[in-house]
C-alpha cells in the first residue's frame, strides 16, 4: 500500500508536469491572417519576455480565449480590448496611427 506522503509527492509531480508542458505549448507563435495591411503573428515569446503571464491576456473578461478565434477589426485598434488593451502607447508601443499598423502587419 503507497503511503499518503508518497500518493501527494506523485500527485505534486503530475501537477508540476502538466503545468509546465502547458506552457510550453501556449507559447507556439500564432499566425492570423490579416486583409489588406497583412497578417500578424502573435509572438508569445516576446511578451513573456516583458514578464507578461498567461492571465494577463487571458483572463476574466478575457481579451483573448485560448482558442485562435480572434476576428479583430480596424475599430478594435482603437478600443480597450484585445491588443489594444495594452499596446495605447503607455505601456506598449501605440497601434492608432498609420504608421503603426506595420509593427506587426506583414504583408
Amino acid at each position: 500500500m503507497v503511503s499518503k506522503f508518497w500518493r501527494i509527492l506523485i500527485v505534486s509531480v503530475c501537477m508540476v508536469c502538466f503545468v509546465a508542458l502547458g506552457t510550453a505549448f501556449a507559447q507556439k507563435d500564432v499566425k492570423y491572417e490579416g486583409g489588406k495591411d497583412g497578417g500578424v503573428t502573435f509572438i508569445h515569446k516576446a511578451h513573456i519576455a516583458k514578464k507578461l503571464k498567461c492571465n494577463d491576456c487571458h483572463k476574466e473578461p478575457e481579451l483573448f480565449t485560448k482558442k485562435k478565434e480572434a476576428k479583430i477589426t480596424e475599430a478594435d485598434h482603437k478600443g480597450p480590448k484585445f491588443c489594444a488593451a495594452c499596446h495605447e502607447g503607455k505601456k506598449a508601443f501605440s497601434m492608432t496611427e498609420k504608421a503603426d499598423c506595420a509593427k506587426c502587419h506583414k504583408k
